[in-house]
């Protein structure tokens, strides 16, 4: 009696790490200009003329 053929043995599957969704983080530069533009129009529109 021989013995079975050996089965290949699969492997662990290696996945690549899947990627976190993008957090969708302002940049610093752009927060200041959103906030700090409204504050600008609103001195240039309401100074006394």
């Amino acid at each position: 009696m021989s013995s079975p053929t050996p089965k290949p043995v699969a492997r662990p599957a290696y996945r690549a790490a899947t990627r976190k969704p993008d957090e969708h983080h302002i940049s610093p530069v752009t927060f200041t200009l959103l906030t700090a533009a409204p504050a600008v129009l609103a001195i240039v529109a309401l100074r006394p003329r």
